[in-house]
Formats: structure tokens, C-alpha cells, sequence
């Protein structure tokens, strides 16, 4: 979605031991620093078809990237994570022999340690999910901000027109064709700028389910450690 994921998942405080940046998926936002602007009524538009299965895909794996950009040294959740997933989350079976070869990798592996680490993991899914949706609504506030703009001064130029009508009737015709062409103008700004809209809408409805898809993994392994291992 951006181009520094480290930025996003992980504190740059010189840490060496974070990933080369991953590729992913982009909102169509700026790559400057976001400046956080005062709060406005959101007004709510009309409901869109749902996000398609390819975009979830895409942020699906955006995510997977992400996590595997800001992978703990040594073997952790994620490890454990990946490995129970490769095997099948549902079976018992899979988290008991997932967790004897991460004992034999590394025997300071815990049970407690494992959902500790989990918890870091989702609490930097749901970190960077809050900043898509931050910069896609920004976005969308700044483009019907714009609109909002150009329909004011469109329309005052067409009242302006309706007004020398009435004082000039000499040119009256001149003035009813500039009237006919900055209405042409204000109908057709929502039709310019919605094509646009409906993509980062698209896109912030692919973020929702990319999170929540996730963050259901990610929540299985975690409750498969809690109900399948014991110690």
C-alpha cells in the first residue's frame, strides 16, 4: 500500500534486524507524511458492490508480506504460525507436532511465549489497517472537498450569467449559451470524480476483510495453541 512498509510495521529507530521492504498494493494516496487534519462530518455515500475477490487477494497477501517484513529473530509465532498453517490449522495433531519441532529448534519456545508474540502480530495488523483506512479517507475527504469547490464556483458563474440576462438583453443569447456549458460542467463533475471514488472505495472494503481475514488466522493459531498445548 505504501511504499515503506517498514514505516508502517515496524518503529525505524535503526533496528538491522528488520527485512528489506516487501512490495505491496497501493491506495492511489501521496507518499508524504500524512499531516492530520480536524475531524469533519463524513457524509455517508451509497452503498458500492463489495470489494472483488482478486483485491482482497491482493491485500491478503499485502498483509502476509507485512508480517513477514517485521518477522522477530529466532524462531517465534510466525514460524509457528506459517508451520501450523502449512499443515492445517484445524488438527490437533498439527499444533502438537508444530510445537515439538519448534522445542527441538529452540527450546526456550513456550506456550506463553508463542501467544505473547501472537499478540504482537495482530496488534500490528490492526495498527496498519488503521492507517489504510486514515489515508483512504483523507483521500476521499480531499476529492468531494474539490468537487464541492468546483460545483460553487461553476454555479456562481451560472448565476452570474442569469443575472446579465435580465440587465443585457442584447446578449442574451451569448449568455444562455455560457449558462448551457457551465451547467454541462456541473453535472458532469460527479461523473469525473466518481470512477475514482468507487475505486478507493473498493480498495478501503478489501482492507476490512484482508483485516479480518487476518486476523481470523491469526486468531485460530492462537486459540489452537491455547485448547491443544498443554504444559
Amino acid at each position: 500500500m505504501l511504499k515503506n512498509w517498514k514505516s508502517l510495521f515496524v518503529k525505524t529507530d535503526g533496528d538491522s534486524s528488520a527485512r528489506e521492504d516487501p512490495p505491496g498494493y497501493s491506495f492511489p494516496v501521496t507518499d508524504n507524511n500524512v499531516i492530520e487534519q480536524p475531524k469533519k462530518e463524513i457524509i455517508p455515500d451509497p452503498p458500492l458492490r463489495s470489494a472483488s475477490t482478486d483485491v482482497v487477494q491482493e491485500v491478503i497477501e499485502t498483509y502476509e508480506a507485512g508480517l513477514d517484513a517485521i518477522n522477530m529473530p529466532g524462531y517465534d509465532f510466525y514460524e509457528f504460525y506459517r508451520a501450523v498453517s502449512a499443515g492445517g490449522a484445524g488438527s490437533p495433531q498439527t499444533y502438537q507436532m508444530a510445537y515439538q519441532m519448534a522445542k527441538a529448534f529452540d527450546k526456550s519456545v513456550s506456550a506463553r511465549k508463542l501467544l505473547q508474540d501472537a499478540e504482537f502480530y495482530i496488534s500490528k495488523i490492526n495498527e496498519v489497517h488503521g492507517q489504510y483506512v486514515s489515508q483512504g479517507q483523507q483521500k476521499l475527504n480531499a476529492l468531494r472537498d474539490q468537487r464541492q469547490a468546483e460545483q460553487r464556483s461553476l454555479q456562481q458563474e451560472a448565476d452570474h450569467a442569469a443575472q446579465r440576462i435580465q440587465q443585457l438583453k442584447a446578449e442574451l443569447q451569448q449568455l444562455e449559451t455560457l449558462i448551457r456549458e457551465k451547467q454541462q460542467a456541473l453535472a458532469s463533475i460527479d461523473n469525473n470524480s466518481r470512477p475514482q471514488e468507487n475505486s478507493i472505495r473498493e480498495k478501503l472494503q478489501a482492507n476490512d476483510l484482508a483485516k479480518k481475514a487476518s486476523i481470523e488466522k491469526l486468531t485460530a493459531i492462537k486459540n489452537g495453541i491455547q485448547q491443544y498445548i498443554k504444559e
